[in-house]
């Protein structure tokens, strides 16, 4: 395994926009990702586990520690029967795909939503009431010590846009799924609908969904209605198009983006007493803006 060094990670998020790693490891086995674990444990270093980049605003100034990423050489599918084992870094949409091919679904709808099979699971990916975890039996895990542990899907804590994954420091290998026997014909209509939705989402870098739905209201909704769809700060903008998106209009860099989370909390809360959490994961060091 190749380790890396100052690699930026601009390439590996769905922003385009990040600093550099000072270490970078791909692993491509689970001896690889124990080797990993020991290299950043080794050298005192906070490790950071990558997948698709599609729910991380990574700091300009980079990540001082050990990006392990999980991409090609870590995405492998087994089939038996009505249950799938991928290993963390498959495509999410990959396996849904692959598994219309042998009339199996249960969570096509959620076709279009980018990211990996293990962050899929890490965020309880979810669309239109239907969330990854449901289908979760169990997932292969390396604790931070680098010991190897199963655990059950009803261990792992799913609730909206939550797995136990967001507080532990767990890094997942292999989720073992059961999916649902289902015609074709339909599985591959409900795709189409799911990804032709996606399609009027904004196009431009973003990371999906900003902020997490607050109770009562849908975030985009609530920024709408708060005036803020268009806002720029340099070259990242609150989407025209999605309140809930904040895009890079080409040139944004983390600290435009980080401080347009900033604007939007801070009227949520002055003008409605509403607490916005992000979605997004902060990676790194930002600067708060002036009140």
């Amino acid at each position: 395994m190749e380790i890396r060094e100052y690699v930026p990670l601009a390439n590996y998020t769905s922003y385009r926009i990040g600093g550099p790693a000072r270490y970078f490891l791909e692993p491509g086995s689970d001896a690889e990702v124990q080797a990993a674990l020991a290299f950043a444990r080794e050298r005192g270093l906070p490790y950071y586990i990558l997948g698709k980049g599609t729910n991380i605003l990574v700091s300009d100034g980079g990540i001082p520690g050990v990006v392990i990423h999980f991409g090609s050489r870590f995405s492998h599918m087994e089939l038996a029967g009505e249950r799938v084992t991928a290993q963390g870094g498959l495509l999410l949409n990959t396996l849904i795909h692959r598994l219309a091919e042998q009339d199996l679904g249960g969570f096509e709808i959620l076709a279009g939503i980018p990211g990996s099979v293990a962050g899929a699971v890490v965020m309880n990916a979810g669309a239109h009431r239907v969330f990854i975890g449901e289908f979760v039996e169990s997932v292969d895990i390396i604790t931070a010590d680098g010991k190897f542990k199963t655990l059950a899907g009803s261990q792992l804590g799913f609730a909206y846009r939550y797995s136990i994954f967001q507080e532990e420091k767990h890094i997942i290998l292999r989720v073992r799924l059961r999916a649902v026997p289902r015609e074709q014909g339909k599985i591959k209509e409900t795709i189409a609908l799911a990804l032709e939705k996606r399609r009027h989402h904004p196009q431009l870098p973003s990371c999906g969904s900003t902020f997490r739905n607050p109770p009562g209201i849908p975030a985009g909704k609530l920024i709408e209605e708060l005036g803020l769809k268009g806002t720029r700060i340099g070259d990242a903008q609150i989407a025209p198009e999605h309140g809930n998106f904040i895009v890079n209009l080409g040139k944004a860099t983390a600290q435009d983006v980080y401080n347009l989370i900033r604007l939007v909390q801070a009227r949520a809360r002055e003008e409605r007493g509403i607490n916005l959490e992000p979605e997004v994961k902060l990676w790194g060091e930002f600067e708060n803006p002036p009140a």
